[in-house]
């Protein structure tokens, strides 16, 4: 037992420590315990996640509790998310339509426009880090995990046992040496959304392939995906900073477009019988011309 909460099981584990879900001991309030290794993960920069979560209280981002503590480890009391991931529904069999889809990738976009108002850089956004409530409406996405993000302030600066720490398969061109940004995240984001409607990432491979593909191969985009979404995707992925999004606003009003459009134009789409991870399989480009 944990001070005031009881461990009921363990729900993640990651680079610098474990994830519980735990109940209040009196209320039976269910919260996410995050313990951070003492080795990996060293009392300044759980420090800097704390402050991190502390200041940033948005609907779609994982809020922070407070800390707990006892002779083995100290944790962040954080906001229980029953859905699990976004990696777990994407390896699920559950079925994601288009507007599903496009509403994940809002949600992520408003948690991360807010972020960034506050200048924050996410700097590890992937769909183990997107967390899950379910609604009537449907999925709400919860960003989480702010173990290495990064003041804006600090871009180009080295942080003490961070180094280039991420996940190689989400990392933008310029990740791989050290520089973070706003677009840094904008292009995390554009691999989300292209393995979300691909059924795939758009490189894969070693991080070292990751990264040679990552700073030098053109993404192919299939036709299978509809025009208007490519063109969103391929100006998030772009490798230069300065041709992305300049936001996760601007991102975000491509997307509200796209899904516009696309509602309009092709309303079957929003309602797709193929099960994940190919919404689109069957039908061709000419479908979205």
């Amino acid at each position: 037992m944990y001070s005031k909460y009881r461990i009921l099981r363990l729900i993640g584990q990651g680079q610098f420590g474990r994830v519980f879900c735990a109940a209040h001991c009196e209320t039976g309030e269910l919260v996410a315990l995050k313990e951070l290794d003492r080795q990996q993960f060293p009392t300044k920069l759980f420090l800097r996640e704390l402050h991190f979560l502390v200041t940033l209280q948005h609907p779609n981002i994982v809020s922070c509790r407070g800390l707990e503590y006892d002779r083995t480890g100290r944790y962040l009391v954080m906001d229980y998310c029953p859905g699990g991931t976004l990696r777990d529904l994407m390896e699920s069999q559950e079925r994601l339509d288009l507007s599903q889809i496009l509403k994940l990738i809002t949600d992520v976009l408003l948690g991360l426009e807010y972020a960034h108002s506050h200048r924050v850089v996410h700097c590890d956004l992937k769909p183990e880090n997107i967390l899950l409530e379910s609604q009537d409406e449907g999925w709400l996405a919860r960003i989480s995990d702010f173990g290495i993000a990064r003041f804006v302030e600090e871009v180009g600066r080295t942080i003490t046992n961070q180094g280039n720490t991420g996940s190689p398969a989400y990392m933008s061109p310029e990740r791989f040496y050290g520089c973070h940004s706003y677009v840094s995240d904008i292009y995390s984001v554009g691999v989300i959304l292209f393995e979300l409607l691909v059924g795939q990432r758009p490189f894969s491979g070693v991080p070292g392939e990751l990264m040679s593909a990552h700073l030098n191969q053109v993404v192919i985009i299939p036709d299978t995906v509809p025009l208007v979404l490519r063109s969103t995707i391929s100006t998030a992925l772009q490798k230069l900073p300065q041709r992305r999004f300049a936001s996760a606003r601007e991102m975000l009003k491509s997307i509200q477009i796209a899904t516009k459009s696309l509602s309009e134009k092709l309303p079957s789409l929003f309602q797709l019988s193929d099960r994940y991870p190919h919404p689109y399989h069957g039908l061709t480009s000419k479908s979205y011309k």
